[in-house]
């Protein structure tokens, strides 16, 4: 019987050692990383494990708090290539003129508008007039004349990148593209393996552009991906249906307009605007013009 007694004894000692440990942990993660001595007998263990339960569940109720409505216009712009000579190219209006875009930046930021990356776009309600910037393609052109904009208005962007292309001629490195991420201020998302037209192509064909490009750029650059750029604007059923089940959540099309959450319903045909060379800075404001958000808590 007394051997029972003292097997009972050391049970409760052990789990006594334990509680403190766990509770010690959390009083600790709670009150900021601050270093405090805990007293723990029979009279006020309950009551510690109380608070602590309390701490917890008010922290993470605090994180995930979300209005209870929320609708949002954004306009989201579409760039290509940020180049005052475009050579030989045909399509003159995908250069963008360096100067062009920097008075875009300007005006963003003189006039009270906020940049989002593309995967914020359902997480609005700390913004009031948010704007989003993409890049397609992301030729090299963009870290040489786009980044250090970028970095002087202290301005959001976000990339769709072009796996099979980094470090090919006159396209990013992956060192550039790290040194963007690091930032802060870039984001990249998947613009497909090889930009291949996805409509016209097998499904197992489809399937490696949509899917692979979103595991290596999650493997190469240790990110999220939850956006898929279509090439050329080109998507179907299919499409939309392989993105869904790779783990996209958006999809981002070249269908011109504002985007707006009480009417595009479906976040695989998220519209965006056509930044071309010919865009004058009174038809980019009246763009952002329309930027709001309406939250109900």
């Amino acid at each position: 019987m007394k051997k029972n007694n003292g097997n009972k004894r050391l049970l409760i000692v052990i789990i006594l050692i334990v509680l403190v440990a766990l509770i010690s942990g959390w009083y600790i993660l709670f009150n900021g990383g601050a270093k405090t001595t805990l007293v723990v007998n029979e009279e006020n263990v309950t009551e510690i494990v109380q608070n602590t339960i309390h701490t917890k569940e008010s922290f993470v109720q605090e994180v995930k708090r979300k209005p209870k409505s929320m609708t949002a216009s954004v306009p989201i712009f579409m760039y290509h290539f940020l180049l005052d000579d475009y050579g030989t190219y045909p399509d003159v209006e995908n250069f963008m003129k360096p100067e062009t875009f920097e008075e875009q930046l300007k005006y963003i930021t003189e006039n009270g508008y906020e940049t989002i990356f593309m995967n914020e776009i359902e997480d609005l309600e700390n913004y009031t007039k948010p704007v989003c910037l993409t890049i397609d393609d992301v030729f090299v052109y963009f870290y040489d004349n786009g980044f250090p904009l970028i970095k002087k208005y202290n301005v959001k962007v976000t990339l769709c990148i072009i796996y099979e292309y980094i470090n090919g001629e006159n396209y990013l490195t992956t060192e550039q593209i790290k040194e963007m991420l690091d930032s802060g201020l870039v984001s990249i998302e998947s613009h497909t393996m090889s930009h291949e037209k996805l409509t016209t192509l097998s499904t197992e064909e489809k399937r490696r552009q949509i899917i692979k490009s979103k595991e290596n750029l999650e493997s190469d650059f240790g990110i999220k991906v939850n956006t898929l750029c279509y090439p050329s604007g080109d998507y179907n059923n299919e499409v939309i249906e392989i993105a869904k089940e790779a783990g996209y959540q958006y999809g981002i099309a070249m269908t011109g307009g504002t985007y707006y959450s009480y009417i595009h319903d479906d976040l695989y045909r998220i519209p965006r605007i056509y930044a071309n060379r010919s865009m004058t800075l009174n038809e980019f404001a009246r763009y952002l013009r329309e930027a709001n958000v309406e939250v109900e808590w």
